[in-house]
């Protein structure tokens, strides 16, 4: 005797596939949309940890408490709110930061040099330590709710040194 095949109708089958597929699908579109955000890099600002041409992602849902030291960030211009610059975490509230010689010091103990690497080749000549406003800072002391941000690529960078301190609310999304 031969076991007979029970018919699963058509409306059955196309649910057990459609349904799965259109969850993935919508999951996939939230997560490209509303939590990872792909940025293409168009300067040699953060040359050349993000390099000029290519593709980075960030994360749009994190918690500003949890960002730290060294954290990439994008962060909304103080000058005009749709600019959007890419620079490191070097202080946070209460912290002093200053530049001396190309040395960048935090509450007095200079950072770890490897926290900024240097770019392997420059667009634009260096001009001699000490002859630009790029390797001397005076001291800021960063106000509550608000951090210090420092371009890798401190030539032509633009961060905090020029904007000075920006305010949590303007930071966007977080390196992944």
């Amino acid at each position: 005797m031969s076991k007979q095949k029970s018919k699963v109708p058509l409306k059955t089958k196309l649910i057990a596939i459609l349904l799965p597929m259109s969850i993935g699908l919508m999951g996939a579109l939230f997560v490209k949309y509303k939590v990872l955000l792909p940025v293409s890099i168009s300067n040699a600002y953060m040359e050349p940890t993000l390099k000029q041409g290519t593709t980075a992602y960030f994360i749009k849902w994190f918690r500003k408490g949890n960002v730290g030291i060294g954290d990439v960030v994008i962060a909304k211009s103080p000058l005009d709110p749709n600019s959007y610059f890419i620079a490191r975490i070097i202080g946070k509230p209460g912290d002093s930061i200053s530049v001396q010689k190309r040395m960048v010091f935090r509450n007095g103990t200079v950072l770890d040099p490897t926290l900024f690497p240097e770019p392997t080749t420059q667009s634009i000549a260096l001009i001699p330590s000490g002859k630009t406003e790029h390797d001397d800072m005076k001291e800021v002391t960063v106000p509550e709710k608000s951090f210090f941000l420092l371009a890798d690529n401190r030539e032509i960078g633009v961060d905090s040194r020029t904007l000075g301190p920006i305010p949590e609310s303007f930071l966007f999304a977080v390196l992944w």
